[in-house]
């Protein structure tokens, strides 16, 4: 928690001033870009995922690491009952199932989970501040909108104003109503 400045009457980043918070605003994005580029640099080409990728992409149990570790150990027992998945693990050998790349993936995995789980908790307290940070004025801000929307249609300076505000919520109803519209995919196809 960020701690007052002796006489400045703030507590937490809701009373801070505005001045004093785009500041540490600005302060946090070039720590995070800094980090950002420190990760990248450590991991050299991390993989960026498609929604819809991701949305498909197998996730693990906690446990299910050591459990495919023991299906390897199978494996390299009896290497033989499992020369038809040679080809599929993607290693440099199409005609062995390599365990040692297997084993090495399921590794990075776990710890690419550890370091984004910790990671997660920083991104969550900070989107979870976010979104209630817009629940301090994103419904009041509407209940203005629709009054100001009602009183543009007879004044033409609100009118002005209000203009670029009335086509942006258009098109965003328009495309929530199109999205709602979209028949579900079927069963089989998902």
């Amino acid at each position: 928690m960020v701690s007052r400045k002796k006489g400045s009457g703030w507590t937490t980043w809701e009373d801070m001033p505005i001045e004093e918070f785009r500041s540490r605003a600005e302060k946090a994005r070039a720590l995070a870009d800094e980090f950002v580029e420190g990760l990248d640099s450590l991991f050299p080409g991390l993989v960026t995922l498609t929604k819809e990728q991701r949305k498909t992409a197998p996730r693990l149990r906690d446990g299910e690491h050591e459990m495919l570790s023991k299906v390897l150990d199978v494996v390299d027992m009896r290497p033989a009952l499992f020369e038809s998945l040679a080809d599929q693990d993607e290693g440099m050998d199409p005609n062995r199932f390599e365990t040692a790349l297997l084993r090495d993936r399921i590794e990075k995995h776990l710890l690419f989970s550890k370091v984004a789980e910790r990671l997660s908790s920083v991104g969550g307290e900070l989107g979870d501040s976010t979104l209630y940070t817009a629940a301090k004025f994103r419904e009041s801000l509407y209940a203005a909108y629709r009054i100001a929307k009602a009183h543009a249609q007879t004044d033409r300076r609100i009118m002005d104003v209000l203009a670029p505000v009335i086509d942006f919520m258009r098109k965003n109803a328009v495309a929530a109503s199109a999205k709602r519209s979209k028949p579900a995919p079927a069963a089989a196809e998902a």
